[in-house]
């Protein structure tokens, strides 16, 4: 690994992460996918050690560091557990940062301490069975109600959602047509009307407890209400850094994990007398790889800093991501082919990091979206070098 520009403290976290993820998460990472179960163990360690609430303000208990730190140790825990890297968004991901930048300051003090502590876990829901890229199409109401707000409608692909404690969920607040009839509001799991579904059985991920949401006459105080009509921009403001330092990271570990063992096993394999390490086809196979990931590393780190300066820019989120997603699946793929048929068996880790890595393409918005955000800006001259 090259190494990158870091304060001391900055290296301190990275090496520290890593310890920890590999002292304590990794030799939890095939029993976690194998059984579908949330390792909520690995919440726990990463809580004792400081590691909730990275992003959470210093006065409600966070460390209150930035989107370079939270990236930096988001890659070390996906090296270890892809899925433990998904499930710290319980505590720094877009809940809480919704939280943290628009919220009441009755909101911030009842959930974000316990958020910090790791006490409490946080999901969040915007996908629904017909609007998924299409956010404008969600269909999931919200009807005020006195002092209520009565929620009807169901959401699907919810992240965290066996584990949660409270979600915020997208709804629709108006009529009118697209974004402009949208909010969002925070609904506690407990709430008469609001049930958890059946785990969502998929290729990756398997133990980030996915399941779908329903909602059935769900009334829910209007002080919950937390992204109100016309204010929208704020919460994809969040999502724009989430993409930052949620999705590229855990790709970034993943494909780091999968060139790291790859090399492993082309060290100690050995086919018609040496070793495959003595392959040039396959040397330069191995170099691909290397190249890719640092080239991911230099744009994703990049992307930090100028989102913690306040530079950022939606265009950093998917140029970032897009990169990272499918350069991820192609060290996964690789990782594979070097292995041959031990690559597909679940006794080594190649076929789990593939199947990981895959789905990450499609959540957080499609590569594809993402090189729409991309083209049009190139076409208006907002893409500029």
């Amino acid at each position: 690994m090259l190494e990158f520009d870091m304060t001391e403290q900055q290296r301190m976290i990275r090496d520290s992460a890593r310890r920890i993820a590999e002292e304590h998460i990794k030799p939890r990472a095939a029993k976690a996918d194998r059984e579908y179960k949330p390792p909520l163990e690995n919440l726990k360690v990463l809580a004792e050690n400081g590691f909730t609430g990275i992003l959470i303000p210093e006065e409600y208990g966070g460390l209150g560091l930035g989107v370079f730190e939270m990236t930096l140790v988001m890659e070390e825990i996906a090296r270890a557990c892809a899925n433990t890297a998904i499930l710290t968004a319980t505590a720094d991901g877009p809940t809480s940062r919704v939280i943290m930048a628009v919220g009441s300051d009755e909101q911030k003090k009842k959930y974000l301490p316990k958020m910090a502590k790791g006490e409490l876990f946080a999901g969040w829901s915007m996908s629904e069975p017909n609007a998924g890229s299409d956010v404008g199409n969600v269909e999931t109401r919200a009807v005020k109600d006195g002092n209520e707000y009565v929620i009807n409608g169901s959401k699907l692909w919810c992240s965290c959602a066996e584990v949660a404690d409270i979600f915020l969920v997208l709804v629709r607040l108006d009529p009118a047509p697209g974004m402009r009839g949208l909010g969002a509001i925070l609904i506690e799991r407990d709430t008469p009307g609001f049930t958890i579904g059946k785990h969502l059985d998929l290729i990756g991920l398997r133990a980030t407890g996915m399941a779908p949401l329903y909602f059935e006459d769900c009334r829910v105080p209007a002080e919950n209400l937390i992204i109100p009509l016309g204010k929208m921009r704020k919460l994809f403001e969040v999502l724009d850094s989430d993409r930052i330092c949620g999705n590229p990271p855990v790709c970034l570990g993943i494909a780091q994990a999968a060139m790291q063992d790859a090399l492993a096993y082309t060290k100690d394999r050995k086919q018609f007398g040496k070793t495959l390490s003595e392959f040039q086809g396959l040397q330069w196979k191995l170099a691909d790889m290397a190249i890719e990931i640092e080239a991911g590393r230099a744009l994703l780190y990049n992307a930090a800093r100028r989102a913690d300066a306040k530079q950022g820019h939606l265009l950093d989120a998917s140029i970032t991501k897009t990169f990272i997603n499918e350069m991820a699946i192609r060290v996964c793929n690789s990782a594979i082919q070097l292995c041959g048929a031990y690559g597909l068996s679940e006794e080594f880790p190649f076929e789990r990091y593939f199947r990981d890595v895959r789905g990450l393409s499609i959540g957080y918005g499609s590569t594809e979206i993402h090189r729409n955000t991309i083209a049009g800006a190139m076409i208006e001259g907002r893409y500029t070098t």
